[in-house]
């Protein structure tokens, strides 16, 4: 319990910041769109967040059920679907990825996108995730899982520096915003500790700093294939991008596509 609530305040403060944070991030969409498509009625997100891919699944006439732990993220997925006449269509439910349970448990698609799965710092942790997302889902459908590829050079070329990785105008507050990066490799525990700061320069010459630090625990390939396996699901495709080229060493993500046999 007390970690739950160690993350819906680190999510709550990331709030604020994420639709700006991924204002140019839009390389899973047509791929999730597509696939959602393929599979059929109704969808299902593990962590949606503010609703970055939702409300375009939604827009396209999808029946989509979004799941987050952070009240302050689906208060903005919320309103957002409000504004654009989508919340007809969606349910937002505010729960644990690890123990949330949903009357539906015949979801054609899930989906699990943006490193969301490496929040959970353990493989117990993630195991207990997937098992509950193939328990939502229908004999036949899919569940795609979404990572991060381990590039160990990378990896250990960023750790304990500082980073300077993004800087934009929030057009609300009209404050410079710039985040910094900084990140600490465990390679024992397959772990990257992450600190996002979010500075926030003011018009009137004032600053204000927001920490966000969490946790992502990376998977390799033949782990995260035995995972799914262990969660009842069998891995149809593994890509190494959205555009759904072969995973390979170099890839900059990993995603599997697993599905649930048939009875």
């Amino acid at each position: 319990m007390h970690e739950s609530i160690q993350a819906v305040a680190a999510f709550d403060r990331f709030a604020r910041f994420y639709d700006d944070d991924y204002r140019n991030y839009d390389d899973d969409i047509e791929a999730i769109a597509m696939l959602a498509e393929e599979c059929g009625e109704p969808v299902l997100e593990l962590g949606c967040g503010t609703g970055r891919v939702l409300l375009p699944l939604a827009a396209a006439g999808h029946r989509v059920t979004g799941v987050d732990i952070s009240p302050a993220l689906l208060a903005r997925a919320a309103a957002k679907l409000n504004q654009q006449g989508l919340a007809s269509g969606v349910q937002l439910v505010e729960a644990d990825l690890r123990t949330f349970d949903l009357p539906q448990k015949e979801f054609a698609f899930a989906f699990c996108t943006s490193n969301t799965l490496m929040h959970f710092a353990t493989a117990a942790e993630q195991l207990v995730v997937l098992r509950n997302a193939a328990r939502h889902l229908r004999p036949g459908g899919r569940l795609l899982v979404d990572l991060f590829n381990p590039d160990l050079p990378r990896l250990f070329a960023v750790d304990g520096l500082m980073e300077l990785a993004d800087r934009w105008q929030d057009v609300q507050t009209g404050a410079e915003v710039l985040k910094w990066s900084v990140r600490t490799l465990d390679l024992a525990e397959q772990c990257q500790e992450t600190l996002f700061i979010y500075e926030e320069i003011f018009v009137d010459g004032g600053a204000q700093r927001t920490a966000c630090p969490f946790t992502l625990r990376f998977l390799w390939r033949s782990e995260a294939e035995l995972m799914l396996q262990l969660a009842g699901l069998l891995v149809e495709e593994v890509w190494g991008d959205f555009e759904g080229a072969p995973y390979a060493g170099d890839s900059e993500h990993l995603v599997l596509i697993a599905v649930k046999p048939e009875a």
